[in-house]
């Protein structure tokens, strides 16, 4: 068997799984069997397809943040690049999809050599697979699959079937390994070991694997995913201390991984981040422990809970999803208004959270078609974009290399205006004084000045003010004219739409304490924000002002994900101005978790199982610890029951009476710049997620590729001339081979997933059906590359 013909795919969650669906698929049509085996070696420590973040042994109370009809590992219809491979002859009609079939990619094709490869349709298969939603509905699912949010088993299944489809469909001459190991290192054949001419320019791949395996492949594509970062100086000090100090500290890391097994109940846990892990988190701590939520008006009663373990696809596709139709979110005890109660289990420990906006994500939206509902964009569109850059169209070999904030922004704040008070008009008329007819010409206008004064200057680039062209990063100010006229037309200022409130709305807020029912408390604070955060989400985008905003900024997220891929805007306005500002304010819009755990949130906070700390928080040392527990001190005291009036410690009828069932010393101490007192504990969760920065990559892999220079982070040139390293890889522009720090393309690695960041944005977003997907497009420019390769 030659080394010539072998790939190697290393982790094999969905992006990984892509590539092999379309080395598969071309494969079968363009592969002449007379030339031997094509050999397809998957590495990864976990099941092909799920991987670690979607693998099926979880608990099944943990949540996706999307919905069923949002995922596909297999190309559709839409998808461009199919349509490129019909006019090449090299694919089969994307039209001849079945969906919901029973076997997935292979197409027809006539080998070199001129003996047929049989077609899919004469064997009985189809050339593609389902989309999760075409799988779930075949496997007896029955919930609203656009607006349902499954728990992540039930996607680790689908990915888990999916791969079955794609390993069964391969004809007999394409081979697929399983190596259940990690790999360590990935070099050039040493010539020694060269099976072939020593001559050769570029050796095969030799990989090294943790369990003693050597693979030799003539391509390797590294679909790594999230990889362990190293920590900061900060983060490495405070799980110093809790190690000689008795605590517990948990890193940046996937909840389902983290050893939150060890945390006692009663344990005083201070959590550092509330976007989606912490709800993770949050179902690890109350719902693995026993605890379950019921409808507010019962008193007891089956609530959810987590059943451990995980079945068949028909019976988990029918399970996993199961809830009312008024939720719509997988909920199985929720009301229409979301109002639920938490039933505790005596096993939980008592969680602060904080963060440095101080709030969660605001949640998803519920719509019958969430995402893609009748909203399209009417301002930010391709056809004004390539009008601003002064060219025909977005298609041809011209790049625009537009600008964000001064050219895109004041197209995508116009969608944001009109759906805002497109929707208001709908749900509060009385909200306007006048006909609100007049905002909507009031956009149009704008936008067609900013067009017509753009374009021109595209075309007079000599006019352009330094002003104008500078990057600075910052969010767009409202034009003069426009405030006036929505100041006339919605005179309350509680109507008006403010982005600057809806993304940091505790923003010049100040609060004296955290204790619920007293004046100025943060906690009261909150839960009226929580609930009207769910009520909107409820009410849907057609229902709620705020949430059409999500819909618009969903749609032009990905309108933007997919400029960038092709280089049509600036790329240090990418790095300064999209990701500088607007990536956090589209991610807290966003990419919320589902309604249910807003309302378990609630309800969590109601029955005193979770506190707030605040906006700006910071954790460090207990001041009082070493006194509390030096031997010597013949002054130690309870720090959560200490009346020393210089101490900022809460006294005993504040957020640290607790302190006492803690079995654990309270060695930690954190405050928010904008709420008065001090807050102790025994342990401190970071809760965002692993950081994606090449520079501190922590996989061994990954980290030692970059430290023998066969990978560098990608550098970008700033306006003044300064060069600055970015998070992702350097690569090629598709098919996306890996730069060494010499600057220098490599012909036989290719790079997917969000080490792309350099060049892609929102890699974090799965391929979705019927969308053209740019991950599944990358997959296959790979895969035609490796074939042409090997």
């Amino acid at each position: 068997m030659s080394a010539d013909h072998s790939v190697a795919i290393i982790g094999v969650g969905p992006r990984g799984l892509s590539v092999l669906e379309r080395l598969v698929a071309l494969g079968a049509r363009r592969w002449d069997p007379a030339r031997g085996p094509i050999v397809i070696h998957l590495v990864d420590p976990y099941p092909p397809g799920a991987g670690i973040v979607w693998r099926t042994d979880q608990p099944t109370s943990l949540l996706m943040n999307t919905t069923i009809g949002e995922q596909t590992i297999f190309p559709d219809g839409s998808c461009s690049f199919l349509a490129e491979a019909i006019d090449a002859g090299d694919a089969a009609r994307p039209d001849d999809r079945t969906p919901g079939s029973t076997d997935s990619s292979s197409v027809a094709s006539a080998s070199s050599t001129g003996a047929a490869v049989p077609s899919p349709e004469a064997a009985g298969r189809s050339p593609f697979g389902p989309s999760m939603a075409e799988w779930y509905r075949a496997s007896g699912g029955t919930e609203p699959v656009d607006s349902t949010f499954p728990s992540r088993t039930l996607y680790g299944e689908y990915l888990s079937d999916a791969y079955a489809r794609i390993r069964d469909s391969a004809p007999d001459f394409i081979e697929i390994v399983e190596h259940r190991t990690r790999a360590e290192s990935v070099i050039d054949l040493p010539a020694v070991d060269l099976p072939g001419d020593p001559s050769e320019a570029v050796p095969p791949q030799l990989i090294r694997c943790e369990d003693g395996t050597t693979i030799i492949a003539a391509a390797v594509v590294l679909a790594v995913g999230h990889i362990p970062s190293t920590p900061t100086e900060e983060r490495a000090r405070l799980a110093a201390f809790a190690q000689r100090s008795g605590g517990i500290y948990i890193p940046q890391s996937l909840p389902a991984e983290a050893p939150l097994d060890e945390i006692p109940a009663h344990a005083r846990v201070l959590v550092r981040g509330m976007g989606l892990n912490y709800f993770d988190v949050q179902t690890l701590l109350t719902i693995k422990r026993g605890g379950s939520f019921v409808d507010a008006g019962t008193s007891d009663g089956a609530g959810t809970s987590d059943a451990g373990g995980t079945s068949d696809a028909a019976s988990s596709a029918a399970s996993s999803a199961a809830e009312p139709a008024a939720w719509s979110d997988n909920s199985a005890t929720s009301t229409a208004s979301g109002t639920v109660r938490y039933l505790p289990s005596g096993k939980e420990p008592a969680l602060f959270l904080g963060s440095r906006r101080g709030i969660p994500y605001r949640s998803k939206p519920i719509s019958p078609e969430h995402p893609r509902s009748a909203w399209p964009l009417r301002y930010f569109t391709k056809e004004n974009v390539a009008l601003l850059a002064g060219i025909d169209d977005l298609e041809g070999e011209r790049r625009a290399g537009a600008r964000f904030n001064d050219q895109l922004w004041p197209l995508i704040l116009a969608d944001l205006r009109f759906a805002y008070y497109r929707t208001l008009a709908r749900t509060d008329p009385d909200a306007f004084a006048d006909d609100p007819g007049r905002l909507r010409e009031a956009i149009a206008e704008a936008v067609s000045r900013h067009l017509t004064r753009r374009t021109w200057q595209e075309t007079h680039p000599e006019a352009e003010s330094a002003s104008d062209s500078s990057r600075q990063g910052r969010v767009t100010r409202e034009a003069f004219a426009w405030a006036e006229i929505e100041e006339e037309l919605v005179p309350d200022p509680a109507h008006r739409m403010s982005l600057h409130d809806l993304l940091d709305p505790l923003d010049g807020l100040e609060f004296s304490c955290r204790e619920p029912g007293e004046p100025d408390s943060l906690h009261d604070w909150m839960l009226d924000f929580l609930r009207t955060d769910l009520r909107d989400s409820l009410a849907g985008p057609e229902g709620s002002p705020v949430k059409a905003l999500f819909m618009v900024l969903w749609q032009s997220r990905l309108l933007l994900k997919e400029l960038i891929a092709a280089g049509h805007i600036d790329p240090v306005s990418v790095d300064m101005e999209i990701r500088g500002w607007f990536e956090g304010f589209v991610s807290g819009i966003c990419d919320g978790p589902p309604p249910r755990r807003i309302a378990e949130l609630i309800a969590l906070a109601e029955a005193g199982v979770v506190r707030f700390i605040g906006p700006d928080m910071h954790i460090g040392e207990n001041p009082e610890y070493s006194v509390e527990t030096d031997p010597q001190s013949s002054t130690a005291q309870d720090p959560a029951t200490s009346e020393d009036p210089t101490t900022s410690v809460e006294s005993a009828a504040s957020v640290n009476s607790g302190a006492d069932d803690d079995p654990l010393p309270q060695i930690f101490a954190v405050t928010s710049a904008r709420v008065g007192g001090t807050i102790t504990g025994s342990v401190v969760i970071d809760a965002a997620s692993p950081t994606n920065s090449l520079a501190l990559a922590a996989d061994v892999l990954i980290h030692g590729m970059v430290d023998r220079g066969q990978l560098t982070p990608a550098r970008l040139t700033l306006d003044d001339g300064r060069e600055k390293r970015l998070s992702g890889l350097a690569v090629t522009q598709r098919p996306y081979r890996t730069i060494d720090e010499e600057g220098s393309a490599h012909p036989r690695r290719f790079a997917l997933s969000i080490q792309l960041s350099s060049v892609q944005w929102g890699l974090a977003i799965a391929a979705n059906p019927d969308s053209d997907a740019t991950t599944l497009a990358d997959s296959h420019a790979a895969a035609e590359a490796i074939l042409d390769l090997i």
